[in-house]
């Protein structure tokens, strides 16, 4: 409930006026956001002993009028949705098979007032691939026809690569489903900064897209950030070599089979 309350004060400034006033017998942003949570409620998986697999796209079906009035909010409110929704899967900690989508649709069979919400899983889109350069076949060829022998391609990896975070030369797994980075004993990668929030943010893992693996950095509402790249964001995928930086601490991604180092001291 006091989540709740938090988000239709941040709410009140966009819509100017309290909602009870500005959406007297309409849908209420708020009626939405505890609708989505129930959503995810209803339909998480066990993914292991502590964490729980929730869809990620969510459509809420409204009347005309209320998906009139919404719309014109646009992203200001689908960003505080999914805020809410992160805040909520962090309290639950429930983990998300991929970016937060959330669309307002029109269905005229819906009075003013009544909505509802439909969820999926939907995995990013994978890259496409380049194909590989066929291999001279040994066939005659006319000298007059120059032949150009392709480059011996790399052997493919095999597997999924290990992911790990590496910390003034040290390097510390993070194994599916992910974990929790932050100063708090109860984070799975606890780092000892006053810059870094109890529970700053989290990594999470999943087995998808062309290098085996996809790896999603989430912010968990930190007092002071995180930074990608040197790019303050609320959640950003990471390839190999990317920096986050989280207080006065700096991490690097490393994704390689090579044996992983025992993690520093100020780790638990």
């Amino acid at each position: 409930m006091r989540g709740l309350q938090r988000f239709e004060r941040r709410l009140e400034g966009i819509v100017s006026g309290v909602f009870a006033r500005a959406f007297k017998g309409d849908v209420e942003p708020i009626e939405l956001a505890a609708a989505l949570k129930r959503e995810i409620d209803n339909t998480a998986t066990i993914l292991s002993r502590d964490r729980r697999l929730v869809p990620n796209h969510f459509t809420v079906e409204l009347s005309r009028s209320d998906h009139e009035r919404l719309s014109a909010y646009g992203r200001t409110l689908n960003h505080e949705l999914a805020n809410e929704l992160r805040e909520h899967a962090d309290i639950q900690r429930y983990t998300f098979s991929g970016p937060i989508e959330i669309e307002l649709t029109q269905h005229d069979d819906l009075p003013t007032g009544k909505f509802r919400v439909r969820s999926a899983t939907v995995a990013a889109p994978q890259r496409p691939q380049r194909p590989q350069p066929m291999v001279n076949d040994g066939q005659t060829v006319l000298q007059s026809v120059p032949v150009q022998t392709p480059p011996p391609a790399a052997p493919p990896r095999t597997g999924t690569p290990q992911v790990m975070l590496e910390v003034n030369g040290r390097r510390r797994p993070v194994n599916p489903p992910g974990v929790v980075i932050g100063r708090g004993t109860d984070a799975d990668i606890q780092i000892n900064d006053p810059g870094v929030s109890r529970r700053h943010a989290e990594i999470r893992l999943m087995p998808e897209g062309p290098q085996g693996v996809r790896v999603v950095m989430v912010d968990l509402g930190s007092t002071n950030g995180t930074l990608v790249n040197g790019h303050r964001t609320a959640e950003a995928e990471l390839t190999d070599g990317s920096t986050v930086r989280i207080g006065n601490t700096e991490m690097t991604l490393r994704l390689a089979d090579e044996p992983i180092a025992q993690p520093p001291s100020n780790w638990r």
